[in-house]
């Protein structure tokens, strides 16, 4: 992961692509980002004999799901959200998503 995270940032990329809009030097937020990412992998990997000791007995069927109005799930949660679908207004009179 840590890898990944690294490449992507400082890879080169192919003149001419998206890719390649990005800052030449290392930014000082990358490093906070680089910190936190070690941070929970090092939180997740303390986690690792924990999460073997579990054992499901009961599985979640999509029945249920469905018998609870979780499944299926509603027609706008399929569709990126819009400030034009809403008429809510910041203080400045800016639309804001809430």
């Amino acid at each position: 992961m840590l890898e990944q995270w690294f490449d992507s940032r400082t890879a080169e990329a192919d003149p001419g692509t998206l890719a390649a809009i990005r800052p030449t030097t290392w930014q000082q937020t990358w490093t906070s980002e680089l910190l936190e990412l070690i941070t929970v992998l090092a939180l997740l990997a303390e986690l690792r004999p924990q999460q073997e000791e579990l054992e499901v007995t009961d599985r979640i069927t999509a029945a249920e799901l469905r018998k609870a109005g979780v499944l299926p799930a509603p027609e706008w949660t399929r569709h990126p959200a819009s400030v034009l679908d809403h008429h809510e207004e910041g203080p400045e009179g800016q639309f804001a998503l809430l």
